[in-house]
């Protein structure tokens, strides 16, 4: 790739990077090795990586001390001081550099020029802030990669969905952050972020070819956990208030569609646990909504790791 980015000096006058990797972690063994390892052969090699790990006892760190052995460009804090917004804004006070890319632990590139592909809308001014695409893993439950599948599509992308944007693996300018923080409290700030920065029409696009493995086969619990507190923010930021009957053909509509394609994929094994999923994702959300709707929050506890 040509880079078309201006130099940048620090203050002290060292050469600064034009794009800054910021890494957050805790626990993400095997993957976090993985994805570490892929960023020495990225086509696009003018960044920083920068980590910050909240108390990982898996091999996660001493797989980050050794790909990022910088000391200072690794931070470490409590498992307790974990809140992601706040998180994500200490860290971007941390550094300089012009453009910034996170990179969750276990989204693994799936290829050279995933970082290339990323951040070049960014760089050639076309965007302000861009997604990559996210794939399932092998192992992903059927419902699950089903869902990114569909999610992440170029033709839902096309459709400029708000709700799709993903601090998993994104790029953005810095000065697009300078005038809009993470919301440091609550719930999804990454979709919070993209709300609050499309009402200021900064520019969002998707890189279908920036192509990340990332999926996760949350239990019953924790997936209700997750859409409780998504039905919050939507109620919050769109003012999408509580309502049964919608949910419940929004559930029914998702139920035919996933038995249908778990026969046309000859998967029919898979339909019990489909329905089970999906019967929690929408009561869980509709919980959430009514939640936001009664003024009840969202224990702040939850966001710690």
């Amino acid at each position: 790739m040509t880079d078309t980015a201006t130099a940048h000096t620090s203050t002290d006058g060292d050469a600064l990077r034009t794009v800054a990797i910021i890494m957050r972690s805790k626990d993400e063994q095997p993957y976090a090795s993985e994805t570490l390892s892929r960023l020495p052969g990225q086509t696009f090699q003018d960044f920083t990586l920068y980590n910050v790990d909240s108390g990982s006892t898996d091999g996660t760190l001493e797989a980050i001390q050794a790909h990022n052995p910088v000391a200072e460009n690794l931070i470490q804090i409590a498992p307790g001081d974990y809140i992601p917004g706040r998180v994500l804004n200490d860290m971007i006070r941390r550094v300089s550099e012009p453009i910034i890319v996170l990179l969750n632990a276990d989204c693994i590139p799936t290829t050279e020029d995933w970082l290339e592909k990323l951040v070049r809308p960014v760089l050639e001014g076309e965007a302000d802030a861009v997604s990559s695409r996210q794939v399932a893993r092998p192992d992903a439950h059927f419902v699950v990669a089903y869902d990114l599948d569909r999610a992440y599509s170029v033709k839902q992308m096309a459709k400029g969905r708000h709700t799709f944007f993903s601090a998993a693996s994104c790029a953005f300018k810095r000065s697009v952050w300078e005038a809009e923080k993470f919301p440091e409290e609550g719930w999804g700030e990454d979709f919070v972020w993209a709300v609050r920065c499309r009402k200021q029409d900064v520019r969002f696009d998707f890189a279908p070819d920036s192509v990340v493995e990332h999926s996760h086969n949350y239990t019953l619990k924790t997936l209700y956990k997750r859409e409780r507190g998504h039905g919050i923010v939507y109620y919050q930021m769109l003012e999408e208030p509580p309502a049964l009957f919608y949910q419940s053909l929004q559930c029914l509509k998702h139920l035919v569609r996933d038995g249908l394609h778990a026969l046309k994929k000859g998967r029919p094994l898979t339909i019990p646990y489909n329905i089970a999923y999906r019967a929690t994702f929408h009561w869980a959300q509709y919980q959430g909504q009514r939640a936001g709707f009664l003024k009840q929050g969202f224990p702040q506890e939850f966001f710690r790791r």
